[in-house]
């Protein structure tokens, strides 16, 4: 699990715009230009500018990005990044954020970008991150760095207007200030019960007095990976602290900002770039190689599943029902325990996916619903990459696969059980053939999703938790099955038949 979390740098009181450009020739900064960025900038960037080349064709923004705790506070948000982390983590604005708009940040989903993050520097005296941004002035820049002309934003420079700046990044669990409470999720913050501040979940950004002390609860971010540096109507946060004046000239400034309950939901709602979570495996927290291959994979099989209509109808004859006897669930255990979830491994390690018939069965589902769920399953994948829900769904997975080796009840169960619904060539090739030799016609398909098919809310809710399942279980198949991309394929399939 993780949590995404936005911070606009225009919070903070810097004496100067934000977002400027740098005045750049072609000689590099001299002169009178350089001593006037000195003035405002770090010197560790000086370095960089007269390393960094920077074409005609770019125009060159230096950014103040973001102010360690111990000088500035938390944010109106109530999030704090110290300068330990503020100073270790700043690279990764290099490595993987852009100059996006909105937040909407996503390369994989077709998000473009106007500019590239080109450099970070730890202004130690001022206790600030600062980056220096390139955007992109004409075509020539886009075919180098990719992404589109940055019209909006250098327009606004040349008129002398203000960029709104905001920054997001992915943290797999922040902290309590004063508890010290470790959570992944905001539902898992800390309570009056448990902390003496009152806890997070109902007092975070509050002055609270604590024996006797008064104390501004926070959460400390510690592993930041930033990702998006965006053109935004309104940004994200303001700091904590400042004078009311101040504050409300400058949240005019920015055409209005959001409200603390407004950014936790819009934060609560998005995820990471797929590379930035596929970077930060091995962080502290839940993360691990195999949640990031499962999200991965989702990917592969919302691509399978834009192709299905165009494969062949026989092999759906391999997922009839009338081919295969309910399988039995009662070896497996109840859902969600460690029995269940190393029975699921012993099933994957015979190539085994439940069908949609079974699964529903073995979570007491009736009939009636899991037809509902069923009809929900035709390009789910896709729908949870486009409403950005596919990530979490793999991260919060109810009854995630176990290593541990299972009961040798469950073992011979799958084993027995190769035949009927294992998705090895040769099954899948047998009861295709079986199908047609006992005169079945081809099964009913469900080949597209209506959402009018299900009158059950929760159906979908259900058909997602069954496709993060498959998802689970087909990485544990990719670990030794040499023809993978069939078996993801038919596995596919399988949603198609009822």
């Amino acid at each position: 699990m993780s949590m995404i979390k936005y911070v606009s740098p225009s919070g903070w009181d810097w004496d100067r715009p934000v977002a400027v450009p740098v005045k750049y020739s072609g000689r590099g900064l001299i002169g009178a230009d350089r001593q006037d960025f000195i003035k405002t900038a770090s010197h560790a960037f000086l370095d960089c500018l007269d390393n960094i080349k920077v074409a005609k064709d770019e125009v060159p923004i230096h950014i103040i990005a973001l102010g360690a705790s111990e000088a500035y506070g938390a944010n109106r948000n109530g999030d704090a990044f110290s300068a330990a982390t503020c100073k270790k983590y700043h690279p990764t604005f290099t490595k993987f954020a852009r100059w996006f708009r909105n937040h909407k940040n996503k390369p994989e989903k077709g998000h473009p970008h106007f500019g590239l993050i080109k450099a970070s520097a730890w202004n130690e005296p001022m206790k600030r991150v600062e980056l220096l941004a390139v955007l992109n002035a004409e075509k020539s820049a886009c075919d180098r760095n990719g992404g589109f002309v940055a019209d909006r934003e250098l327009e606004k420079l040349a008129s002398g207007e203000d960029l709104a700046t905001s920054m997001a990044c992915r943290v797999p669990y922040d902290e309590c200030s004063w508890c010290g409470n470790k959570a992944p999720s905001r539902k898992q913050y800390c309570t009056l019960e448990k902390c003496a501040a009152g806890g997070c979940k109902d007092n975070l950004t509050r002055v609270v007095k604590v024996a006797g002390d008064m104390h501004h609860l926070h959460v400390k971010n510690t592993f930041p990976t930033w990702f998006d540096m965006s053109d935004v109507f309104r940004p994200a946060d303001r700091i904590s602290y400042g004078c009311a004046a101040d504050y409300l000239t400058k949240a005019a400034a920015d055409n209005g900002f959001l409200e603390v309950a407004d950014a936790i939901a819009m934060a609560e709602d998005a995820t990471a770039p797929l590379a930035v979570c596929m970077y930060q495996d091995g962080l502290p927290g839940t993360w691990s190689v195999k949640i990031a291959a499962q999200m991965k994979l989702g990917h592969g099989l919302a691509a399978a599943e834009r192709q299905e209509r165009n494969s062949d109808s026989e092999v759906y004859r391999a997922f009839d029902s009338r081919l295969q006897s309910a399988f039995d669930t009662e070896v497996l255990g109840t859902y969600g325990t460690e029995k269940a979830a190393s029975a699921l491994g012993a099933l994957a390690d015979r190539k085994i996916i439940l069908s949609i018939r079974d699964f529903g069965r073995w979570l007491g589902k009736d009939e009636n619903f899991i037809k509902a769920a069923a009809a929900c399953l035709p390009g789910i994948y896709q729908r949870m990459i486009d409403d950005d829900s596919w990530e979490r769904r793999v991260e919060q997975n109810k009854c995630p696969i176990s290593e541990k080796v299972a009961s040798a009840t469950a073992r011979t169960a799958a084993n027995l059980g190769n035949a009927d619904f294992s998705l090895e060539k040769e099954a899948v090739q047998s009861r295709i053939a079986l199908s047609s030799i006992r005169g079945y016609e081809r099964p009913n398909l469900k080949t597209t999703f209506e959402k009018s098919a299900s009158d059950q809310p929760d159906a979908e809710e259900f058909a997602r938790d069954y496709a993060v399942y498959k998802a689970d279980a087909l990485q544990r198949i990719a670990g030794f099955d040499q023809n993978f991309p069939l078996t993801a394929r038919l596995s596919v399939r399988q949603n198609h038949v009822m």
